[in-house]
């Protein structure tokens, strides 16, 4: 690469990257591995030749204004909603964190800068190749090979899929897809990103079925897990059902009123292929002795069955 080529191309990564937030000479020179003196005549050259409304704030902190159109202030609450949700799940991804700098600049201050800090504190992690494999996968409808960790057996396998999906567990805030298994399960499965390693891009491209409609597989899951549907009836006190409620949940619904102060509660969730309600269970037993699985016989079972294997384990230390 000639250094005229390697200006050039610092210069716009410098002018995106100071249209997303303030930088110090310092950090503009450590990030792009080079001298301060070479970012100060950087910043001349976006100045004086590119047009660029290079401005420097209080704290020293070398800026370029955000044109991007304003808003209001229940728009802006609503970005800054989303962003924080993607902060949640911990992806240190170098393109997954410019992309939430350039979120947080559609905010006005406080929000930004609280942005900002959050994004700073993500770290980059050996999944972020995965992430980077996923998304080009997707985009690009090309065929995404590895090695997949099964979670009920511990063993990997090699695996070529076809990416349907992408989607945020609304429950973990972890990464999955929707993908056809070409190798082992001929049909549409969910897949974990932590679960994947050795991944690949294959020279081999598909289409996504016209008819295929991730709503239909994913609305009835109480996270992310695709199988049959399956409705589970609860016995709660009247405050532990309002608690319930307080989030708007579409999977969940209260019944009737029952004696001594209980409540009817109704959740939809899905069974895996093998019948178990894996999502289900941990928020089942996450409220305690506060309920009672009242049907289906099933899944009382199972929930007993945990209780009694954890009762277990404390009588042994105890």
């Amino acid at each position: 690469m000639s250094r005229t080529v390697g200006k050039a191309q610092r210069l716009n990564l410098l002018r995106e990257e100071l249209r997303r937030r303030p930088r110090s000479v310092v950090e503009l020179a450590r990030k792009h591995g080079t001298s301060r003196r070479t970012i100060e005549r950087d910043l001349l050259t976006l100045a004086e030749h590119m047009g660029e409304q290079v401005m420097r704030d209080e704290q020293a902190r070398w800026f370029i204004p955000n044109r991007t159109p304003g808003l209001n202030e229940v728009e802006a609450l609503a970005v800054y909603s989303a962003t924080r949700l993607l902060l949640h799940t911990g992806v240190g991804e170098r393109h997954y964190r410019t992309a939430l700098e350039k979120l947080a600049q559609q905010v006005p201050e406080p929000a930004r800068a609280g942005l900002l800090k959050g994004v700073d504190r993500l770290a980059p992690t050996p999944e972020d190749r995965v992430l980077d494999q996923v998304a080009q996968a997707w985009f690009q409808r090309r065929v995404l090979k590895c090695n997949y960790l099964s979670a009920s057996s511990g063993k990997a396998s090699t695996r070529e899929l076809e990416v349907y999906f992408y989607e945020i567990n609304r429950r973990n805030l972890e990464p999955y897809v929707l993908a056809f298994d070409r190798t082992q399960r001929q049909r549409v499965l969910v897949f974990k990103l932590a679960r994947m390693s050795d991944v690949r891009l294959l020279d081999v491209g598909y289409e996504i079925p016209a008819d295929f409609d991730p709503a239909a597989k994913l609305d009835n899951a109480f996270g992310i897990v695709v199988g049959d549907e399956v409705q589970i009836d609860l016995h709660v006190p009247e405050h532990v059902a309002r608690r319930m409620a307080e989030g708007g949940d579409r999977n969940l619904r209260l019944g009737r009123s029952l004696p001594g102060a209980r409540r009817e509660v109704h959740v939809i969730g899905t069974l895996d292929d093998k019948g178990r309600p894996l999502e289900l269970l941990p928020w089942l037993l996450s409220w305690g002795d506060a309920i009672e699985v009242m049907s289906p016989p099933e899944v009382r079972a199972q929930v007993a069955e945990s209780l009694q294997r954890t009762l277990a384990a404390y009588a042994e230390g105890s």
